[in-house]
């Protein structure tokens, strides 16, 4: 699920029947749809009213208008694409492949793949800095998080990031942090992006830390699936004088039994 760039809608995946459904905010009602003729795996939207729309059954990439709630033309990727996501200025796609552990940057205008780059892991979760010159990439298969240029078209390199690293987040601050949930080691995981200065601290943040997000530039809030609970960490805690201690948790909010979030 994800909200349209004009933010009057959100746009819904559905694996039966296979169709990417659009839900405006003013009725909540299922809107338009764009049918689908292979279960999908993942979407991303971009700034220019696209959807892509990768399938592993197919071992394709569907570019859809959101316009005209029609699909453009099918990338054929070569690879099991499981996980997309489009540059900040939409002119590339970059998807990822687990089966295959690549990631392979596509060329939008044209579907043409620009570059295809291996993996030490499988990747199973995406995270960009702000201005999209970084890629961050978690997955199974190694305790680390890649790095990736894309405008380099390179891997620039695989840095250890707790054990089984899984969502990420990253602040819009100065210095920029990217947080890495360790859901198995209940521990949230931090690096200094600007200073490239790995792992500034690791804290626990309950007992099945699942996803992290940055509603705003002033705090990191942690799911915690087992617990019930959400965890509120100042972004402000993550200074240079908490370098070598952890940074202390705000306060722990009770949301309910077992609650989730996009995995």
């Amino acid at each position: 699920m994800q909200v349209s760039p004009g933010g009057d809608a959100l746009w819904v995946l559905y694996r039966e029947p296979a169709a990417l459904v659009e839900v405006p905010l003013n009725s909540l009602r299922p809107a338009r749809r764009i049918r689908l003729a292979a279960p999908p795996d993942g979407f991303d939207l971009s700034s220019e009213n696209r959807a892509a729309i990768a399938s592993r059954q197919d071992r394709g990439i569907v570019m859809a208008s959101l316009t005209s709630a029609a699909i453009e033309r099918t990338i054929a990727s070569g690879a099991e694409p499981s996980i997309v996501r489009f540059q900040s200025d939409g002119k590339q796609l970059l998807a990822g492949s687990r089966p295959d552990r690549n990631v392979t940057i596509f060329d939008v205008a044209t579907g043409r793949t620009v570059v295809r780059l291996p993996l030490p892991l499988e990747p199973r979760h995406f995270c960009f800095t702000p201005d999209g010159g970084q890629l961050f990439i978690s997955g199974d298969g190694m305790d680390a998080v890649v790095i990736v240029y894309p405008q380099r078209e390179e891997v620039a390199e695989t840095i250890l990031a707790g054990h089984a690293p899984g969502v990420m987040a990253i602040t819009d601050t100065s210095p920029s942090y990217l947080l890495v949930a360790n859901p198995e080691s209940s521990r949230i995981t931090v690096f200094d992006v600007e200073c490239a200065s790995w792992w500034r601290w690791s804290r626990w943040a309950g007992d099945r830390a699942r996803y992290s997000s940055r509603p705003d530039n002033q705090y990191i809030l942690v799911l915690n699936e087992q617990s019930g609970d959400l965890a509120v960490i100042r972004i402000f805690s993550l200074a240079a004088r908490y370098r070598y201690k952890p940074a202390p948790l705000f306060t722990m909010i009770p949301v309910g039994r077992s609650p989730s979030a996009p995995p």
